[in-house]
């Protein structure tokens, strides 16, 4: 594995509108060759790296542009502990059936700015990513479709319940294992009302989130990414979150979901009937197999996932 300095690399990136500045082309060749993403760019595919301030934060911004006539875009939003190197599978595959796509790192996550893992509350993400598409939306090709995994699809509702899809042109919203409540909620609600006021973060644990051994090593003790405490500060604006969906309206938009049924991260179950209610007609798909990291589980289920999401798209398309 190629050895990888975030910090110098994080200072160098270019900022938007000038990614054809070399200063950082060494480093960035690192960064692609540590998480596999060179392999997308051999294939013929281009890619628009750079340094966006949003709201005040410097936010790593990745924009792939398919080798082939382009269908349109699919904004992906990731995961919490998730950064875009660890989206090379999903962001090859949607390449290679026509799509762009657009990917960031959230604040406090891989190259971007911010205390590691920290958010004062989910609508900070929502403004984040309203106000990134709309700095970009003349360069993103339409129409465009909405892509979360987990605490990303969280950041996709939140958006479209707090800002709106305006006059974007989002044809469709594909979640992937969606946070709403995490499993032993009732356990994380009574501690953090007791220990919000003593602590200041908590350690990670690292569950079996999917079938793929080599991934799950790779983040648990090689990834320089990775961060190994949760901020109490950002468990508190999940709790916060998890109390507005909850009690929300519903929205006239009708998402596709996947969901695997041996996920041990996220209440699922219940997870489905709060969404099912905010957004009637929701289209679930469960599978039996599969665990929470949908975009990095083992091949097979991988590659199934895929699959549904293609069929999804040449059906909206």
């Amino acid at each position: 594995m190629q050895m990888l300095n975030p910090a110098l690399l994080r200072d160098r990136l270019p900022g938007y509108g000038m990614e054809g500045e070399n200063r950082s082309a060494e480093l960035l060749q690192e960064y692609l060759s540590c998480y596999g993403l060179q392999l997308i760019l051999d294939a013929g595919h281009r890619l628009e790296a750079s340094r966006q301030h949003v709201l005040g934060q410097a936010l790593f911004v990745q924009h792939y542009r398919t080798r082939h006539s382009v269908r349109g875009t699919v904004i992906v939003l990731h995961g919490y502990f998730d950064h875009s190197g660890l989206y090379r599978h999903l962001i090859s595959y949607l390449l290679e059936i026509g799509f762009d796509v657009l990917i960031y790192d959230l604040p406090g996550h891989g190259l971007s700015e911010g205390a590691p893992l920290s958010i004062d509350a989910f609508s900070t993400y929502a403004a984040q990513l309203t106000e990134l598409i709309e700095s970009r939306r003349r360069t993103l090709a339409g129409p465009w479709v909405m892509l979360g995994q987990s605490t990303g699809a969280a950041v996709t509702v939140e958006q479209q319940l707090k800002f709106g899809y305006r006059d974007w042109p989002v044809r469709d919203q594909i979640l992937l294992a969606p946070l709403v409540r995490p499993c032993e909620w009732e356990k994380i609600v009574g501690k953090y009302r007791w220990l919000r006021f003593l602590i200041r973060s908590v350690p990670r644990s690292y569950g079996a989130s999917s079938h793929d051994a080599e991934f799950l090593q790779f983040v648990r003790d090689q990834d320089p990414l990775q961060h190994k405490r949760v901020p109490v500060k950002w468990i508190g604006a999940m709790l916060r979150w998890i109390d507005e969906v909850e009690h929300s309206a519903s929205l006239p938009t009708q998402p596709f979901c996947i969901q695997g049924v041996e996920d041990e991260t996220v209440e699922w179950r219940h997870n489905l009937g709060v969404l099912g209610r905010l957004y009637p007609g929701l289209d679930i798909h469960l599978l039996q197999r599969a665990r929470h990291h949908l975009v990095n589980e083992e091949a097979s289920i991988r590659l199934h996932v895929f699959q549904l999401i293609e069929a999804r798209l040449a059906k909206q398309f």
